[in-house]
């Protein structure tokens, strides 16, 4: 599994983009974050990150997928943005698709383009 990081071309200063590729473990997930956070790339004009699910194999189950939950609403910087999952795997998108519906405290939103996360992110 790797994780590349970039901005968005037209949105810069407000969209960070996380590239998947490979199998994806729950560790990993939150290695990525922790990277995130202690590297500074969330700043304040951040509006979302947009991870990028497509082709990934997701290696999650209810208990690892409440984890990440809860990890994710430790970190207020978190809580202030977007997080928009593109993914095209069933068995994928159900969990930001529970994220969505279940937890109030964090905005996260499955997809199936880039261009439909990124109108979210943006103007949603």
């Amino acid at each position: 599994m790797t994780i590349s990081y970039r901005k968005h071309d037209l949105y810069p200063e407000s969209l960070l983009i996380r590239d998947f590729t490979g199998k994806v473990s729950l560790n990993e997930i939150i290695e990525s974050w922790d990277y995130i956070i202690a590297n500074n790339l969330i700043e304040d004009s951040t509006r979302g990150i947009i991870n990028n699910l497509i082709g990934c194999e997701l290696l999650m189950d209810m208990e690892s997928f409440s984890t990440l939950l809860a990890y994710l609403k430790e970190h207020d910087q978190l809580k202030k943005i977007k997080l928009a999952v593109i993914c095209d795997d069933p068995r994928t998108i159900i969990f930001p698709s529970l994220g969505e519906s279940k937890e109030r405290e964090l905005r996260i939103k499955p997809f199936s383009t880039m261009k439909a996360a990124v109108n979210w992110a943006i103007i949603g």
